[in-house]
């Protein structure tokens, strides 16, 4: 797909001659809908080669693209979307809604963009793999750097509508700082091969500590998707603190509380709890009619569990 129809200056055409009711509209959309994205931007491709830049067209557009492409490509995508609101917003139909129908068109990417993303990244998909190789540290400064410049032309074209804008937008540059922090590291240092060292750095003899010294862990904890995203938040907070982002910084740290709040164990380490649930499912008869006990008994019962679980098991 070309790009570069989306770059520089548009020819402003007569808009008026597609609306709502054309049918290539209803043909693109529908597309979209079974998510048949790029197949949908091709189409949209053919009609803004025409000069005809509507902004629904402009959108379904740009996120083919951007599937096409993946990550980096939002490079190119966000440098379009703020040509086209600096240099080329009376060139962009419907005229007579043309604020409300980029808003809305706007709203759409933005959304869909940021869905995609999570959604590759908590499969761990052969795509998510492909991004992660594909771009670089740099590659996400230019589209923070760009972002940046996105961000103050939404506020100044959409003024007072411009806040659940610039909120995906957010979330979608919290996204890449947290994936720049975790993914975008350099490489591990090759480590020397031990035929280089010099024979008095390698000592005669090593300590070994007794296997019955070493104790394992009854049990591992297994991560998950939520846990794992807790940690890229934590992690990301410290770094915008060192870089003296206070805005952004304050903002992460009242979802990390929030997050903290509604804890729900079960969602971070599912692993853990996961023979507990089976179990409690199996025997929902049973335990449901054991519940049904006398209340006296039944408090004395929760003391003794507080104050002494093994003797509560065992007796």
């Amino acid at each position: 797909m070309n790009i570069e129809i989306l770059q520089g200056q548009f020819k402003v055409v007569n808009t008026s001659i597609f609306d709502s009711t054309d049918p290539r509209l209803d043909e693109i959309a529908t597309l979209a809908q079974t998510n048949q994205f790029i197949e949908a931007a091709r189409l949209s491709e053919a009609i803004l080669e025409t000069g005809i830049y509507d902004a629904r067209l402009i959108c379904y557009f740009l996120y083919g693209y951007w599937q096409e492409q993946g990550v980096i490509s939002l490079i190119e995508v966000v440098d379009c979307l703020n040509n086209i609101i600096v240099k080329n917003w009376e060139a962009i139909g419907p005229v007579n809604k043309r604020e409300k129908v980029f808003e809305k068109s706007l709203e759409w990417i933005l959304k869909q963009i940021l869905k995609k993303i999570q959604y590759e990244e908590a499969k761990d998909t052969v795509l998510w793999q492909d991004w992660k190789s594909d771009i670089s540290s740099d590659h996400i400064d230019q589209i923070l750097q760009i972002g940046d410049i996105f961000r103050l032309s939404l506020d100044h074209q959409f003024e007072d509508k411009a806040g659940s804008l610039i909120d995906l937008w957010s979330k979608i540059e919290q996204w890449l700082r947290i994936f720049k922090e975790l993914e975008c590291q350099p490489p591990e240092p090759e480590v020397e091969l031990l035929d280089d060292l010099d024979d008095e750095m390698i000592p005669d003899q090593v300590d070994i500590l007794p296997a019955a010294e070493i104790k394992a862990p009854s049990f591992a904890l297994e991560s998950s998707y939520h846990m794992d995203l807790l940690i890229k938040k934590l992690a990301a907070f410290e770094r915008l603190l060192e870089d003296d982002k206070f805005p952004k910084a304050a903002l992460l740290a009242q979802d990390i509380n929030q997050t903290v709040s509604n804890f729900d164990p079960k969602l971070y380490f599912p692993k853990v709890f996961e023979t507990f649930i089976r179990l409690q499912a199996i025997n929902y008869e049973e335990l449901s009619n054991a519940y049904q006990r006398d209340e006296q008994h039944w408090k004395m019962m929760q003391d003794w569990l507080k104050v002494d679980i093994d003797s509560f098991i065992n007796n």
